[in-house]
C-alpha cells in the first residue's frame, strides 16, 4: 500500500491526531488482544511497523496514581554525613545556603539556582530532591511538571514529568551521590504510572573540572541513568538535534499504560514524515 493510499484510508476511518490500541499476539498463548491501557512491561521506545495507528476517540483514563511518598536517606561519605531527602521542604529549602560548587546551571549564581529550586517545590507536582550538609546544599535534583512553552508540556498529560536538572557540588564528587539521589526520588510509587523525560545538553555539563570529552560525558549519563529507569530515546526537538552529544532519556514507569507511551511517543517529532518512518 502507498503512503498516499494509507493516508486516504485512515482519513475515511479515524479521527486525525489520535492514536489507537495495537493488537499484539502473546507468544505464550497464542491469543491476540489490545494492548490499549495494558501495562508497558519493558516496551521498546519505538514501536514496530510501518503503520501509524491512531484511536477513535480520546477517552479520559481512571486515575491509578499512588500517593507520593516521603524518602530519607544518610549517605556516608569522607566529608561526614550527609541526609538526602525528596520532596524537600521549601521554608527549609529557604534557609540553605547554596555550596559555592553549584554552578553549572546558575552560572556561579547560587541565588538563582536557589530561586529556581524554590519555584520547582512550591509547584504543583514539583519535587526537590535536596543532599544536605549541615546547613549547606551540596546537590539536587528538580522534577515539575514540563512547561507550556514546550512540545511536552501539555496541559491534559498530567502523568508526563521532567527532570529538569540533577546537579552535585564540585565539593562532593566522586561519593556516590548523584546515585543515591536518584534513588531516593525514584524509590517512590507515585512515578510508577508516570513518564519521566529528561535532557542532558553539552553546554550543562562540566567538562572543564570532569577532564572528560563530551562523549564519554554522554556515556556516563547513560549509565547513569539508565541504572534508574531511563533510556535514551530519539527526537527531533531542535535543542537536542544541536549537538550530537546531547542526551534525551526517558523513564517509562512500569504501570505506564500503553495508552500514555502512545501519546508521549507522538509527541517525540514534529516532522510528520519522520514520525510515519519510525512507526509513529
Amino acid at each position: 500500500m502507498s503512503f498516499r493510499e494509507r493516508d486516504r484510508q485512515k482519513k475515511g476511518s479515524a479521527k486525525p491526531g489520535r492514536r489507537a490500541g495495537v493488537k499484539r499476539k502473546d507468544p505464550a498463548s497464542g491469543e491476540t488482544g489490545s494492548t490499549e491501557n495494558a501495562p508497558l512491561h519493558g516496551k521498546p521506545p519505538f514501536l514496530s511497523g510501518w503503520e501509524r495507528t491512531v484511536p477513535a476517540r480520546e477517552e479520559r483514563e481512571e486515575d491509578t496514581s499512588a500517593p507520593p511518598r516521603k524518602n530519607k536517606k544518610t549517605l556516608k561519605t569522607p566529608r561526614g554525613e550527609l541526609l538526602i531527602e525528596n520532596y524537600f521542604p521549601s521554608e527549609e529549602l529557604e534557609g540553605l545556603t547554596v555550596d559555592n560548587g553549584i554552578c553549572m546551571f546558575s552560572r556561579h549564581n547560587p541565588d538563582r539556582q536557589k530561586t529556581a529550586l524554590l519555584h520547582v517545590s512550591k509547584s504543583e507536582g514539583g519535587n526537590v530532591i535536596a543532599a544536605v550538609d549541615g546547613e549547606l546544599l551540596a546537590g539536587y535534583i528538580g522534577i515539575h511538571r514540563p512547561s507550556e512553552r514546550e512540545r511536552w508540556g501539555k496541559a491534559d498529560y498530567n502523568w508526563l514529568y521532567e527532570l529538569g536538572a540533577i546537579e552535585v557540588s564540585r565539593n562532593y564528587r566522586r561519593m556516590n551521590m548523584a546515585d543515591e539521589m536518584l534513588e531516593v526520588a525514584f524509590d517512590d510509587p507515585f512515578y510508577d504510572d508516570k513518564i519521566v523525560l529528561t535532557t542532558g545538553f553539552t553546554w550543562h555539563w562540566d567538562l572543564e573540572q570532569t577532564g572528560m570529552t563530551k562523549m564519554e560525558y554522554h556515556d556516563l549519563g547513560i549509565r547513569l541513568m539508565g541504572r534508574h529507569g531511563f533510556m535514551e530515546m530519539a527526537t527531533d526537538e531542535p535543542n537536542v538535534t544541536m549537538d550530537s552529544a546531547n542526551l534525551f532519556l526517558v523513564r517509562i514507569g512500569n504501570m505506564a499504560s500503553f495508552s500514555r507511551y502512545q501519546k508521549f511517543a507522538s509527541l517525540l517529532f514534529a516532522n510528520e514524515w519522520e514520525a510515519m518512518l519510525r512507526g509513529f
